[in-house]
């Protein structure tokens, strides 16, 4: 799990989606809104209930795209992941592999 100052508060959140410079990725993870920041790097995970009714199962896949997160170096934005269906059916290596390769992908962009 990532450490509190890490993830962005609701007040970032807002703040971030009101940047003129967002920047757009997506794969099967999900979508991947970011903007460059020198001053916080911040990430978080978006889970929603119309996707998957269980708590337990939305909160389980947060905790490990967190951890995933946590283990990828060189990201350095400001970054919102809106989950998608697909991630409630895929492995715990699947979800490492589509993740890097969203990340990744967000790093040729900027």
């Amino acid at each position: 799990m990532l450490p509190s100052h890490t993830r962005l508060s609701r007040s970032q959140v807002a703040n971030l989606l009101l940047n003129n410079d967002l920047k757009v990725v997506f794969n099967r993870v999900g979508t991947l809104k970011y903007a460059n920041s020198l001053e916080n790097n911040g990430f978080t995970v978006v889970t929603g209930s119309k996707h998957q009714k269980k708590a337990v199962l939305r909160n389980k896949v947060r905790r490990q795209l967190y951890t995933l997160f946590k283990q990828y170096k060189g990201f350095s934005a400001e970054a919102i992941l809106y989950v998608s269906k697909q991630v409630y059916d895929m492995t715990y290596s699947e979800l490492q592999q589509n993740l890097n390769a969203l990340l990744e992908k967000a790093q040729k962009n900027t």
